[in-house]
C-alpha cells in the first residue's frame, strides 16, 4: 500500500475485527447458545465489515440459506436453530486495506456453542473442504503441529496467522486464474465457483503433500492449478471440456510461475511475524515494515487473470504449447516487458488486447533504478553471483529516479542489510536514510544524526542492540554518484557502541578467501512502497522481495541478493 495506516485507524480496525480473512475458529462446549448468541472473531490482516455470512444448512421458508451481516465490529448473530450449520462468508470490505473481499471463506458444520467464538478463515476453509476430522492432519502439513485450526486465534499465534494469509493468497490467485480461463473461452465463472474449486484443490494439495507443504513452491502451485481446472470442468465452455487434461496442464504451465512468485513474495514479506502487545500493534508493525504492501499488491493484482484470458481454447487445447506457455509464464513472473513480448511471440493465437494488459502490468514504472555496481572499487555486473579480489570493504551502486518513485512523499527510505559470513548472519535496519535527487540523479544520501538503527547477530557470536546515531553518516560517493552499502559503517558503529569487541568485529568482517551472502531491502518510511529495479524502458525488471529482520525492527520491500566470492 502506498500510504501507511494511521494508528487510530488501526486501533479502530482491530477493535472492530470479527469475521475476517485470516483467523481461525471452531466449536465446542457444553450447551447450545441461545438464538441471540453473538459469534465474533479476530484477525491481524484481513478484517471484514459488512460481509454476508450464510448458514448453508439452515433454510428459510423460501428454501434459501439464512444469512447474517457482519456489523461495524465484524460481529454477527446466529439465527435461531442455525447453530449446527456449515458457514460461508462472502463480500464485505477489508477494513485493514480498504479493499473489497472477493473470495469465499468457509467453516464446517459443527455444533457451535456458547463460550467459543467460531471464526471463518482460510484455514477453516481447507478443513471445510476435507472434513472436520482432517483438521489435525492439515495443521501438521502446514507446519502447525498440535494447533487446532478450528479454534486457534491468529492474534495469539503468529504462525497460524502467516499460514492463513498465505493460504488465502494462493486460493485467490488460483481463483483469478480460473476466471481468466473461462473468459478467454468466451464463458464466465462466478467468483464463488472459482473460489470453491481453488480451495478444494489447495486443500487436497496440502493434504497430499509429503511432509510439511511449501505453499509457494512450483510443485504445490502446479498441482493445485491442475486440480482446480479439473474441478470446474463442467462450468467451463464446451470448447475446453473435451481436452480438459491438456487444458489443465497448459494452464498450470502458464499461470504457475506467476502464482508461485506472488505467493512467495507474500511469504517473504511477512517473514517471522512478531506478536505485538495487542492486535493493533501487531498490525501496525506489519504495516510499518512494508509487509502489507506485498499483501495488498497481491490482492489487487489482476495480472494472472489477464494472462489466462489471453489464451483462447485453440491455445490451451494444443499440447505442443506447454513448453512455450511455461516460458511465457516465467517471463511474466520475473522478466521484463521485452521478455514477455519475446516469449509471447513463440505462442501463436494469443489475444493481443489481453496480452497488452499483461505487458503494461509488467512494465516497471516509477522506481529507483540500480546500476553501475562496484565492489571494493571494482565494477561488477549485478547478478546473483559476483566475485572480487580482497576483503569486502564496500559495495556501491548508482541510484537513479525513473518517473516518480516516491509519489507525493519524501525521498526518505528505510534500509535493511543482511549478510552471512563465517557461521554468522548479521542483520541491520536503518530507520531512515535521506536521499536527495537533482532530476533523476542522486546527489546526496545521509544516515541522519539522532536516527535509530538496530542489529542482531545470529550464530557463533550472538548479539543484538538498538542504538541511536550520534553523528550523521554520508553514504554517497560524489565522484561517481554512487550510494554506498554501509558495511564498514555498520561494523564501526557496533564496535564503538561496545556491543561487540574488536576481536568479534574482526571475526564478522568478510575476508578473502571466502564467500558472503548479501541482501539489501528497501521500503519507504512508515511502510510506503518503493519500487526497485534494474534497466530502463521495456528492459526494466523489478528486483526481488527481500525481508531483513533484527527482531527489534523489520524492513520488507524490494531489494537485491547476491553471493559474493572473495578471492
Amino acid at each position: 500500500m502506498q500510504a501507511s495506516l494511521s494508528k487510530p485507524f488501526l486501533l479502530a480496525a482491530v477493535a472492530s475485527a470479527a469475521v475476517l480473512l485470516a483467523a481461525c475458529g471452531g466449536g465446542g462446549g457444553d450447551s447450545s447458545p441461545p438464538p441471540s448468541a453473538t459469534v465474533s472473531g479476530k484477525a491481524v490482516d484481513f478484517y471484514l465489515s459488512g460481509a454476508t455470512v450464510s448458514f448453508l444448512d439452515c433454510k428459510d421458508s423460501a428454501g434459501k440459506a439464512q444469512t447474517a451481516t457482519t456489523n461495524a465490529t465484524g460481529d454477527f448473530t446466529f439465527p435461531a436453530n442455525c447453530t449446527r450449520s456449515a458457514l460461508s462468508v462472502t463480500g464485505g470490505t477489508d477494513i485493514g486495506t480498504g479493499l473489497p473481499f472477493n473470495g469465499v471463506m468457509q467453516a464446517p458444520a459443527l455444533e457451535y456453542r456458547s463460550g467459543i467464538t467460531p471464526m471463518i478463515t482460510p484455514l477453516s476453509t481447507l478443513v471445510a473442504q476435507l472434513g472436520a476430522a482432517q483438521a489435525a492432519a492439515v495443521a501438521a502439513k502446514l507446519g502447525l503441529n498440535g494447533k487446532d485450526l478450528l479454534t486457534a486465534d491468529p492474534l495469539q499465534d503468529m504462525d497460524v496467522l502467516k499460514a492463513a494469509v498465505v493460504v488465502q493468497q494462493l486460493v485467490e490467485q488460483i481463483s483469478k486464474t480460473l476466471q481468466g480461463v473461462a473468459a478467454g473461452a468466451g464463458g464466465s465463472l462466478s467468483k464463488e465457483a472459482a473460489a470453491d474449486a481453488a480451495a478444494k484443490a489447495v486443500a487436497n494439495a496440502v493434504a497430499g503433500a509429503s511432509g510439511t507443504v511449501s505453499l509457494g513452491s512450483a510443485a504445490t502451485v502446479t498441482a493445485a492449478i491442475k486440480a482446480s481446472v479439473q474441478n470446474v470442468r463442467s462450468s467451463l465452455p464446451a470448447s475446453l471440456q473435451a481436452d480438459i487434461d491438456v487444458v489443465a496442464t497448459n494452464v498450470a504451465a502458464l499461470a504457475g510461475p506467476v502464482v508461485s512468485q506472488q505467493v512467495s513474495d507474500v511469504q517473504t514479506a511477512l517473514g517471522q511475524i512478531k506478536k505485538g502487545k495487542d492486535a493493533a500493534s501487531t498490525v501496525e508493525a506489519l504495516n510499518d515494515s512494508g509487509a502489507l504492501v506485498a499483501l495488498k499488491d497481491s490482492s489487487e493484482s489482476t495480472l494472472v487473470t489477464s494472462l489466462a484470458t489471453s489464451t483462447p481454447p485453440a491455445v490451451l487445447t494444443n499440447s505442443s504449447n506447454t513448453s512455450s506457455l511455461s516460458t511465457l509464464g516465467d517471463a511474466v513472473a520475473t522478466g521484463s516487458a521485452s521478455d514477455v513480448q519475446t516469449a509471447a511471440g513463440a505462442v501463436s493465437g494469443l489475444d493481443s488486447s489481453q496480452l497488452d494488459k499483461v505487458v503494461d502490468a509488467v512494465t516497471l514504472k516509477d522506481y529507483l533504478q540500480v546500476s553501475n555496481v562496484s565492489i571494493n572499487g571494482t565494477p561488477v555486473e549485478l547478478s546473483e553471483n559476483m566475485s572480487v579480489s580482497g576483503n569486502l570493504t564496500d559495495v556501491k551502486a548508482v541510484l537513479s529516479q525513473v518517473g516518480n518513485p516516491f509519489g507525493t512523499g519524501s525521498s526518505d527510505i528505510r534500509v535493511g542489510l543482511r549478510y552471512a559470513y563465517n557461521g554468522n548472519t548479521i542483520e541491520v535496519v536503518f530507520e531512515k536514510v535521506s536521499l536527495v535527487f537533482s532530476g533523476a540523479n542522486l546527489v546526496s544520501a545521509t544516515f541522519p544524526a539522532n536516527t535509530n538503527y538496530s542489529f542482531r547477530v545470529i550464530g557463533n557470536l550472538p548479539a543484538s542492540a538498538t542504538l541511536t546515531n550520534i553523528d550523521p553518516d554520508f553514504l554517497f560517493s560524489g565522484g561517481n554518484g554512487q550510494f554506498t552499502v554501509p558495511f564498514t559503517t555498520v561494523l564501526n558503529k557496533v564496535k564503538n557502541s561496545g556491543a561487540l569487541t574488536a576481536a568479534q568485529i574482526d571475526a564478522l568482517t568478510p575476508k578473502a578467501p571466502g564467500t558472503v551472502q548479501v541482501a539489501v531491502a528497501v521500503s519507504g518510511v512508515d511502510g510506503a512502497k518503493v519500487k526497485l529495479g534494474t534497466g530502463t524502458g521495456n528492459l526494466a525488471k523489478e528486483t526481488a522481495q527481500v525481508t531483513v529482520d533484527t527482531e527489534a525492527s523489520k524492513v520488507s520491500g524490494r531489494g537485491l541478493q547476491s553471493t559474493i566470492t572473495l578471492n
